[in-house]
C-alpha cells in the first residue's frame, strides 16, 4: 500500500472515533448524568468546543514539527494520544471525565498531521484531487459513526462502540508503524519568504481565506449541535429520535463523499475560491429552508444538498493556501490554517449556547445560514485576489 492509500484508511478510522456521538451529543450527555434539555444543551455545547481549545493551542507548532522532526513520527505520535482520549471517554463514567476525552482529543491534532501528510506526499498538479480524497475518507468515517451511533444509543450502549473504535485506532497505528514510510524533504525552506502568522495576517487575500473557514466551521459545529434539538422540535412525536438524527446526518455524509473527489478535480483546474463561494452559498440557502420545512423527508432533501455543497469548502480552504505558500513549510502552513478553523468551532457552539435563551431550537438555524452565507461572501467579494489570479493566468 503507498502513503496516501495508508493515510487516508488513517483518516476514515480516526473520522470514525470523532463522528460515533458528535450529532447525537445533547441524547448522549443526558446518560450519562440526570439533567434537563437545557442541561445538557449546555453540556454538550461545551463538549463540541472542547477538542477546539487544544487543537487551538497545538496545531502550529505540531504542524511545524512535521517539518522538522518528520511527518511519520509526528503522526504516530498523533494517533497514541488520540486512542487515549477515545479510551477515556468509553470509560468515564461521568461528564466531567467526558470533557477530558474531549479536550485531549483536541490535543492530539490527529486531523492536522494527517491533511499535512497528505498534502505534503500529493504532486502539486494533483493536490486538488488528494485533499478531496480526503474529505472523501472523512465523509466515509463520518457517514458510518452518526449512523451506528445513533442505533446503539437507541437500542444498547455507545460504550462498547467507542470502545472499538479506540481498538481501530491502535491497530492503524500499528499498521502504519511498519508500512508507512517518510516523505523526502524539500530543500530551501529558508530562501522561501514565509514567516508564518505574520505573512498570513499581512497578506489580505490569505487573512480572507483564513476567516472564512473560521465562518465555515462555525457554520457546521453550530449546526451539529443545533439539529438534534431542531428535529426533536420539529417532530416532537417521532419515535427513535437519535437513529433518525444518526440516519439524515448520514445522508449528508454520503453526499460529501461522493462530492469530494468532483470538486477535488474542479480545484485543480481552475479557480478554488470560484467553487468555495458558490457551495458556501449552497449551504447557506439549504440550512436556512429548514426553517420553512414540516415534513422529513425534504430535511434528508435539504441534508444531501448541504453535504454535497459543504464537501468543497475545506479542501478549497487548503488548496488555495498551498498555492501561495512554500511547500517545504506545508505542515505549518496546514496548522495555521487549522487554528483557524478551529476557531470557529470554538465559536460556533458557543454561539449557541449563548442564543438558546433568545432564540427556539428552530430559530437556532438562523445564524447557521447566515454563518455560511458570511464565508462565502468574504471569499466572492475579495476583487484583488481575483484580479492577481487572473494575471497570473496571462
Amino acid at each position: 500500500m503507498n502513503n496516501l492509500t495508508l493515510l487516508l484508511v488513517c483518516q476514515a478510522v480516526t473520522t470514525l472515533g470523532l463522528m460515533v456521538f458528535v450529532p447525537i451529543m445533547p441524547l448522549y450527555i443526558a446518560t450519562l448524568e440526570q439533567m434537563d434539555a437545557a442541561g445538557a444543551a449546555h453540556w454538550s455545547s461545551l463538549a463540541l468546543a472542547a477538542p477546539a481549545v487544544g487543537t487551538l493551542c497545538f496545531a502550529p507548532y505540531v504542524g511545524k514539527c512535521c517539518d522538522r522532526f518528520g511527518y511519520k513520527r509526528m503522526l504516530l505520535t498523533s494517533l497514541a494520544v488520540f486512542t487515549v482520549s477515545m479510551l477515556l471517554m468509553a470509560l468515564s463514567p461521568g461528564v466531567h471525565g467526558f470533557m477530558l476525552g474531549r479536550l485531549l482529543q483536541g490535543i492530539s491534532t490527529i486531523g492536522v498531521v494527517l491533511t499535512a501528510f497528505i498534502g505534503y506526499v500529493s504532486d502539486d498538479t494533483l493536490r486538488g484531487r488528494s485533499l478531496g480524497l480526503q474529505e472523501s475518507a472523512i465523509a466515509c468515517g463520518a457517514l458510518a459513526g452518526p449512523l451506528l451511533g445513533g442505533m446503539m444509543l437507541d437500542y444498547w450502549s455507545l460504550k462498547p462502540l467507542l470502545l472499538t473504535s479506540a481498538v481501530l485506532t491502535g491497530v492503524a497505528g500499528g499498521l502504519l508503524w511498519t508500512q508507512l514510510s517518510e516523505p523526502r524533504k524539500v530543500a530551501g525552506i529558508s530562501a522561501l519568504p514565509f514567516s508564518g502568522l505574520r505573512t498570513v495576517l499581512g497578506d489580505s487575500n490569505l487573512r480572507n481565506w483564513m476567516l472564512a473557514a473560521c465562518f465555515i466551521q462555525a457554520a457546521a459545529f453550530a449546526f451539529v449541535n443545533v439539529f438534534a434539538l431542531y428535529l426533536t422540535a420539529r417532530f416532537p412525536a417521532a419515535e427513535a429520535m437519535a437513529s433518525k438524527i444518526g440516519f439524515l446526518h448520514a445522508l449528508g455524509w454520503l453526499a460529501t463523499m461522493l462530492a469530494a473527489p468532483l470538486w477535488g478535480r474542479l480545484n485543480d483546474r481552475g479557480e478554488p475560491r470560484r467553487y468555495f463561494a458558490f457551495a458556501a452559498m449552497g449551504c447557506a440557502l439549504s440550512s436556512g429552508l429548514l426553517i420553512l420545512i414540516d415534513q422529513i423527508w425534504i430535511v434528508a432533501l435539504l441534508r444531501i444538498t448541504q453535504g454535497a455543497c459543504y464537501a468543497a469548502l475545506m479542501q478549497s480552504v487548503l488548496l488555495a493556501c498551498s498555492r501561495q505558500l512554500p511547500i517545504s513549510a506545508y505542515g505549518y502552513v496546514t496548522g495555521l490554517s487549522r487554528s483557524f478553523m478551529v476557531v470557529g468551532q470554538l465559536v460556533g457552539p458557543l454561539l449557541i449556547l449563548f442564543l438558546l435563551p433568545f432564540l427556539s431550537p428552530i430559530d437556532l438555524i438562523w445564524p447557521v445560514a447566515v454563518l455560511f452565507f458570511a464565508g462565502g461572501l468574504l471569499v466572492f467579494s475579495d476583487r484583488t485576489a481575483r484580479f492577481s489570479f487572473a494575471e497570473l493566468k496571462k
